[in-house]
This record gives C-alpha cells, sequence and structure tokens, in this order.
C-alpha cells in the first residue's frame, strides 16, 4: 500500500509539473492579418503565373518529346527578360540551372528551386479549363496553379525585380527547375551531380514541399508555416500469390486470391511497422503545441511525460499520426484472372509504402516478407529509395529561414515537418545539411487539398506576397 502511495504521488507531482509547464506555453490570440501588396503586383502575378500555366508541362523522362518544354523556356524568357538576359543559364535535356553570379563567389552559394512539370489533368470537374490560368473571385486556377508553378514565380519574380533595382547578391544564387519530379525522374539528379562535378557546395536549399497553411493539423486555431526538413522514403512491392487455378464453380479453399487478402488484411489490421518519435517531430509537435486547446497543449507540449499516450492515440486519430511516427503501406493495385469465372494462377498486389527514417527500405521490406512468408506469397521489389537524412534545424541557415518567415508573416506558427511525399530536394542532400522544403506561400484547406486535384488554385494576394518574401529574404542573407 504504501508503494502505492509512493507512486500515486509521483504521477500528482509529475502532473503537476506538466500542468506548469502548459500555463506558461505562450499561446496569443490568433492575429487578424491582411498582407500589404499592391494591386499592381497582384496583376502581374496574375499576368505571369496564367501564362506559365497555359503551357501545359506534363512530366517527361529526358528520351520523351520535350517541346513543350521547350516551348515553356521560351515563354520564361519573356515574362522575365532580365533573369534571362543577366544570368547564366544551363539546360540539362530540359532541367533549367541558373546562376546569378554574386559579390563573393568564394561563398557557399544558395540553391531555389521548383520544377517545370505538372501531372496531368482534364477539364471534367473544373470551374474554368484546367490550362487556362484564368482568375475567379481574386484566386487563380489551372494546373500547376500550386504544385509547383507558383513556387517557380515568386523565386523568379523575386529575381527579376532585384536586377531591376541593380541589387547583387553577396553569394552566387542557383535556380534549379526539372522536367519530372512528378514522376520521380533525374532531371533534378542530373543538376545535382553538375553542380557536385564542379565541386560546389551549398550553403541552403529551398525548395516546394513545405508552406504557410491555414490548418496544417487539425483543431489547430491559426496558419503555420511547415518547413519539410526530411521526407519519408519509397517502395513498390508486388506481392503474388501462386497456385493451380482452375474452374470456380469447384474452388478449393486457401486459393491463391484468398491467401493474398488474408496478408493484406493482416498487414492492415496489425500496423506491423515500428513507432517511433524521432527528435525533430517532437520538435514538431512542441511547436505547434500553441495552437491547439488547453488539454492537446498539455499533451504536445509534455511529450516527456505524455510519450506512450501520445504513440497510441496518434495513429487512432489521424493517419497523419501514424504517417511521422512509421512506415506506411497501402495496397494501390490488384489484378486476378481474365474472366469472373476463373481461379487466377498468380494474383498479385502492388503495395505503396513510404518508409521512415528509423525502418528503412530494407527493414519495412523485412517485415512485409515474414507475414508474406506465413501466407505462402513472393515479394518483388519494383522501386525503393530510402528517406532523406533530417536537415539541421538547429543550423544558423534553418534559423535564417525561420526568422524571415516569422518577420514576414506575423499572424502565423513556425514548425518543421516531415514531408510524406517526395520532392527533388531529397537529391541535395548530397551538397547540403540544409536541405529546406518551404515555398512562402499562403494556401487555405480546399486549396492544399486541390494539388493534383480539380480546381488547383492559389490566391492572387499570396503569390504577391510570396514574390516579396524571397526579396528580403536574399536582401538580408549574410554568407
Amino acid at each position: 500500500m504504501i508503494v502505492l502511495y509512493i507512486l500515486l504521488g509521483i504521477l500528482a507531482v509529475l502532473l503537476g509539473i506538466a500542468l506548469v509547464r502548459t500555463a506558461l506555453i505562450k499561446a496569443p490570440a490568433p492575429v487578424s492579418y491582411t498582407p500589404e501588396v499592391s494591386k499592381e503586383a497582384c496583376d502581374i502575378a496574375a499576368s505571369k503565373l496564367g501564362a506559365m500555366i497555359r503551357v501545359p508541362t506534363v512530366s517527361k523522362s529526358e528520351d520523351e518529346d520535350l517541346s513543350q518544354f521547350y516551348q515553356f523556356h521560351d515563354e520564361l524568357v519573356r515574362l522575365f527578360p532580365k533573369l534571362h538576359e543577366k544570368l547564366e543559364k544551363t539546360v540539362l535535356n530540359g532541367t533549367l540551372l541558373y546562376r546569378w553570379a554574386g559579390a563573393d563567389p568564394t561563398k557557399k552559394p544558395i540553391l531555389l528551386m521548383g520544377h517545370q512539370d505538372v501531372v496531368p489533368a482534364t477539364d471534367e470537374g473544373w470551374t474554368v479549363p484546367a490550362y487556362s490560368g484564368e482568375v475567379v473571385d481574386g484566386c487563380l486556377y489551372g494546373r500547376g496553379a500550386l504544385d509547383c508553378k507558383s513556387t517557380m514565380y515568386v523565386e523568379l519574380q523575386a529575381v527579376e525585380e532585384l536586377l531591376s533595382e541593380g541589387f547583387t547578391p553577396p553569394c552566387d544564387i542557383y535556380l534549379e527547375y526539372s522536367i519530372n519530379e512528378e514522376t520521380g525522374g533525374d532531371g533534378a539528379a542530373a543538376a545535382m551531380r553538375y553542380l557536385r562535378d564542379k565541386g560546389i557546395e551549398l550553403a541552403l536549399v529551398m525548395d516546394e514541399g513545405g508552406a504557410v497553411i491555414e490548418r496544417a493539423v487539425d483543431g489547430m486555431d491559426r496558419p503555420y508555416a511547415v518547413i519539410g526538413i526530411t521526407e519519408k522514403g519509397y517502395m513498390d512491392l508486388k506481392i503474388t500469390a501462386h497456385g493451380k487455378g482452375g474452374h470456380s464453380s469447384t474452388p478449393p479453399r486457401n486459393t491463391p486470391a484468398a491467401r493474398l487478402f488474408a496478408f493484406a488484411n493482416e498487414i492492415e489490421r496489425k500496423r506491423p511497422f515500428q513507432k517511433k518519435l524521432l527528435p525533430e517531430v517532437v520538435e514538431m509537435f512542441s511547436r505547434m503545441a500553441p495552437a491547439f486547446n488547453f488539454p492537446m497543449r498539455l499533451v504536445l507540449g509534455n511529450i516527456w511525460l505524455f510519450k506512450p499516450l501520445l504513440m497510441a492515440l496518434m495513429p487512432m486519430v489521424s493517419p497523419f499520426g501514424e504517417a511521422v511516427m512509421a512506415t506506411t503501406c497501402c495496397f494501390t493495385m490488384m489484378e486476378g484472372s481474365a474472366a469472373a469465372n476463373v481461379i487466377p494462377k498468380e494474383p498479385y498486389l502492388v503495395a505503396n509504402l513510404r518508409t521512415s527514417v528509423h525502418q528503412g527500405c530494407a527493414e519495412s521490406l523485412a517485415v512485409m516478407q515474414k507475414y508474406a512468408d506465413k501466407h505462402g506469397l513472393t515479394i518483388e521489389v519494383l522501386m525503393q529509395r530510402d528517406a532523406s537524412p533530417i536537415s539541421n534545424i538547429h543550423s544558423a541557415e534553418y534559423a535564417y529561414v525561420e526568422s524571415c518567415i516569422r518577420s514576414h508573416f506575423p499572424d502565423i506558427g513556425i514548425a518543421p515537418y516531415v514531408i510524406m511525399g517526395g520532392t527533388d530536394c531529397r537529391h541535395f542532400h548530397a551538397l547540403t545539411e540544409n536541405a529546406l522544403r518551404f515555398a512562402p506561400v499562403r494556401m487555405n484547406n480546399q486549396q492544399n487539398a486541390s494539388c493534383h486535384a480539380v480546381d488547383e488554385n492559389v490566391t492572387v494576394t499570396a503569390l504577391a506576397e510570396g514574390v516579396e518574401f524571397f526579396k528580403k529574404f536574399l536582401k538580408g542573407y549574410q554568407p
């Protein structure tokens, strides 16, 4: 009984400490803020990004017809004449690489990047035609409006305006835009190799991936700038069941398809991958804590105490909660027999895994293989790449990015972030420890969900605000 009282006393003390810490977490009221951008800047943004969208640059591999991309390059020359007059341009099988010479070429350069390509779109369901670049109620619509021609626009326009002002950056600035980011192609990797072969190390890379999002996580009371510091790995697996097949009128037990379904059900039900809260994920939750109500602040602001509870509950509450802590597996494709009355001899499933930093492709495959062996299945790896390294959130460069965001967007919170999808930025970890994914473009939840979907759109004022961000960012940077 004494031991129980002691344990209850310790628990009471710990909970008291947590309550005091939570009360001290600064949770200022959300600020009502309207960006100060001119009508002229908004009109320029609408005109230029609209023109960029009207050239449909659907992803291509380097050996396909790239005429649309070269047409897009010509359009960029028209839209950004000073940039193309002053900057050195290299074209690598359609991928664009620009160099803006700085005052001190011995300093490590900065790389700003994005990608030219977009996913395909038809006009079905769209408010306006998918490649029209039209503005409706202050929002510019079109495939690529957010992913990723808006990022291209705010970077290119910032450089164009700084050149008009006679500004010279303190170090070299590179701009890079690939033609096949959406398909995981080699464009950005080729640009990285080009820089590496020249012996160039980068101080900082800024790519798409994070943004200023109205509600980055359900329950938040303010917008947040999320800065991607790593991205999960990627693996496609083909899981096949082997059997005799036959007529479906006299089916045996445990048919190949049934074994496949049993395997998939077990993976779905057990979620067998290792859950882990990386220090950077703990930092993300801690930074987001002020945006939540008191109970959530209590948990997220005191992970030292509530870690087991958080790890148990987050996967139940949100798919995002599971994805930041573990490898995920989603069954996306399947094939059986060619007829409804034939038992398939070799049906298969395709599983798409997004592998975690702490349990990479090899380790995640071993988990899948264990269950495949149990059900008599074989696994073929179709594609794989491990998670990217985690960028240093304690570096001077990261701190500078944060300070620029804080001063330019006074109404938001800021947190590091794990990118669930893939970006070209992952290739440049070979050249820097500061490979960050952040585009200074505001988006609401509908806009965030419109990427790769119907009615992709961006607010015109957000584009003008993004241009001003990069101008201040480049002016204030001290290598």
